[in-house]
């Protein structure tokens, strides 16, 4: 005698469940790392520039250093040029009855800045900075 056993039939019906869900688990998956390489692009970006700023800032210093020593030592040329490790500087220098205008260039790298200084020749001290003429 052959016994029959009940066929039990699932209800639920789950045919093409899971592409779906691996596909939605993919596209986040990749929006995140999309968003990833944004911020990392960006921030590449701004660090790139803080540190062309930076260098721009550090030749500037330098080249007050070595314009006030050479105006104290009375060897100042009308025009000139510093050469520096991270960059190169170019002045040119107009006398005025009571004051010394400096206009240099400072060329660091990929970046280049134009800045006035004007000095009293009385005082030997700075009396009007510009800086970033060329913005």
């Amino acid at each position: 005698m052959l016994r029959m056993m009940p066929v039990i039939h699932n209800n639920t019906n789950q045919k093409g469940f899971i592409l779906p869900l691996t596909m939605i688990l993919s596209l986040m998956l990749l929006a995140f790392v999309f968003h990833a390489l944004l911020l990392l692009t960006s921030d590449r970006q701004f660090f790139r520039q803080s540190y062309s700023q930076f260098q721009l800032q550090q030749l500037r210093e330098c080249t007050l250093t070595d314009l006030k020593r050479e105006m104290k030592q009375k060897t100042l040329p009308n025009k000139g040029t510093f050469l520096y490790h991270k960059g190169t500087v170019q002045f040119i220098v107009t006398e005025n009855d009571d004051s010394v205008t400096i206009k240099f260039t400072i060329l660091g790298g990929e970046s280049q800045e134009i800045d006035q200084i004007i000095y009293s020749k009385e005082s030997g001290k700075p009396v009007n900075w510009l800086e970033r003429l060329n913005r």
